[in-house]
């Protein structure tokens, strides 16, 4: 005889049957939302990354370039020349020691006994104060580091003078995790400048930049050129997109970045190849406790320049103090050429930062690229 929980067993089973089907469902759609939701989260994060870097723009409209070198004009209305009686220098914005007074104590000391004017140092770490400075005739003489050179000549009227280059007859050789060091002797070589470098930790199983995908990677800031906009667009060109094949963060230094693969807190970290050598030359960084898997070509290191509205005379002396300098047993060589003979070399924004204004427009390409998916 057939009993009652008997008859129901068919229906109890489709009922579960069916309860199974809907909770599959509702647990792939929740994994499908969920990806999806991830997705818009990675896209919006490397939409916000790519809009706080600096893109190729046009010069600010306050300032013009009839003779199409890229830089601003010195006015030619006597009205509206900076008049100075006391000069302001400042080297790159930034916390580290570069950036300390007594360093630049020489270069000081030089410009004044050139231009007849006292010359203070201000000591600023935030870049954005310093354009604004620059801009608005608070700063006369100041230095941007590669990166930032495009943005301050366009948006703050900088005209850089020179760089800091290796002396001539000196050749540094390679130091820096086995990878050769850039040669910085324009007279001798016919170009000067750093290399970006992505560096790992010495025993890390990481070979190349494929093996960068699902890896934690440490970037300086958005404008930094060789810590973050020059590596991320290499990157980006081999199909490794932050947030998607990579996981990041910003240090704020270049010593940080070094210091975070080192200890462990990243998997890799692109930084510049003569701030890398400079660490290890001090003794911050061992030298055997980091290996380089990439290095670009060359790129324009910091430059040292002043504001396009000093007199065309004033500004000549300024460059003839600084490329006349001798660092020998100078604080200023202690600090930034521990080991090596140093010297400021001119430079041609025009040509020398070619290759970073290429970086500024391949982020313009990418940003353009985020906005149309």
């Amino acid at each position: 005889m057939r009993t009652r929980s008997g008859f129901a067993t068919k229906p109890v089973v489709a009922i579960l049957a069916l309860a199974a089907a809907v909770a599959g469902w509702v647990v792939y759609n929740e994994s499908s939302s969920g990806d999806r939701e991830r997705k818009v989260l990675a896209d919006r994060s490397v939409n916000t990354l790519f809009t706080n870097m600096p893109r190729d723009e046009k010069m600010d409209a306050v300032y013009f370039d009839t003779d199409l070198d890229l830089v601003a004009d010195t006015p030619e209305e006597a009205t509206l020349l900076a008049k100075p009686t006391e000069l302001v220098f400042s080297f790159v914005a930034t916390d580290n020691s570069s950036n300390d007074a007594a360093v630049w104590e020489a270069a000081v000391e030089a410009i004044s006994e050139k231009t007849g004017l006292p010359v203070s140092y201000l000591r600023l770490v935030d870049t954005r104060k310093q354009m604004a400075a620059l801009r608005g005739g608070q700063l006369h003489i100041t230095a941007f580091d590669s990166g930032s050179v495009p943005v301050a000549v366009k948006h703050a009227g900088f005209i850089p003078l020179c760089t800091i280059s290796n002396a001539e007859g000196s050749d540094p050789k390679a130091k820096a995790g086995e990878a050769e060091s850039p040669k910085t002797e324009k007279a001798a070589t016919g170009q000067f400048g750093y290399k970006m470098q992505f560096i790992v930790k010495v025993d890390s199983q990481i070979k190349d930049l494929a093996d960068l995908r699902g890896k934690n990677i440490a970037f300086v800031r958005p404008n930094s050129n060789s810590g973050c906009k020059a590596a991320m667009v290499h990157l980006w060109q081999m199909d490794l997109r932050p947030e998607h094949d990579y996981n990041w963060h910003f240090t704020l230094s270049h010593a940080n970045s070094v210091r975070n693969v080192t200890e462990g807190r990243a998997d890799a970290a692109p930084v510049a190849s003569d701030i890398l050598q400079r660490l290890v030359s001090k003794g911050d960084v061992a030298r055997d406790s980091f290996r380089v898997i990439y290095e670009s070509s060359l790129f324009p290191p910091v430059a040292v320049g002043c504001s396009y509205n000093l007199p065309s005379k004033l500004r000549e002396e300024i460059r003839d103090a600084l490329l006349n300098l001798d660092w020998t047993d100078t604080t200023l060589a202690k600090e930034m050429a521990p080991g090596e003979p140093k010297k400021f070399v001119p430079v041609v924004y025009r040509d020398d930062w070619a290759s970073v204004r290429a970086v500024d427009q391949a982020v313009s390409s990418v940003r353009d690229q985020i906005a149309v998916r």
